[in-house]
């Protein structure tokens, strides 16, 4: 069973201190979590993470990109133009490609199937939200490593000097 956002949410002000909806509302949260799964999911296309692994079948010469649409996962014989995609080879044309995470609703499921990634997304929300006005950023680059490193041992297992990621 997936976390639900509403629950998410709740565990976001249980780290915030904001149990009783005093500091931010709840859109206002949403959007700190979109923003981190966005980044998670985004980690992790750019890592080439098979979670992010899509299917499309061409059965026209051109069609519209689908709007979480990152990039081919190997060669295809296509054509890509602004938002469109043309088949080079009679239809139909099945590629792979690599997509970003949908944007959640309050009343939607986690986009994950692995708790661990929803909580790399919760503890990054989290840290947006307190960082709302904070004028001192001289932490963020350690918590953006912090982040990175946790999403990378949620998929691949512990990170090493061998396997960070370059940034």
């Amino acid at each position: 069973m997936n976390m639900l956002v509403d629950v998410a949410i709740n565990q976001i002000r249980d780290k915030i201190n904001d149990r009783d909806e005093v500091g931010l509302d709840d859109n206002e949260i949403l959007s700190y979590l979109n923003e981190a799964i966005q980044y998670v999911s985004s980690f992790l296309v750019g890592a080439g993470s098979p979670l992010f692994l899509n299917d499309l079948t061409l059965t026209e010469t051109e069609t519209a990109l689908p709007k979480e649409f990152v990039r081919t996962a190997g060669k295809f014989p296509i054509k890509i133009t602004g938002s469109t995609i043309k088949a080079l080879d009679d239809p139909p044309v099945t590629i792979r490609y690599f997509a970003n995470t949908k944007r959640v609703e309050l009343d939607d499921d986690m986009p994950f199937q692995q708790l661990v990634l929803n909580q790399v997304c919760i503890k990054l929300a989290a840290i947006y939200c307190q960082n709302q006005q904070a004028l001192d950023v001289s932490q963020d680059k350690a918590l953006l490593n912090e982040i990175n490193q946790a999403i990378a041992a949620a998929v691949n297992g512990p990170v090493t000097a061998a396997n960070q990621p370059q940034g």
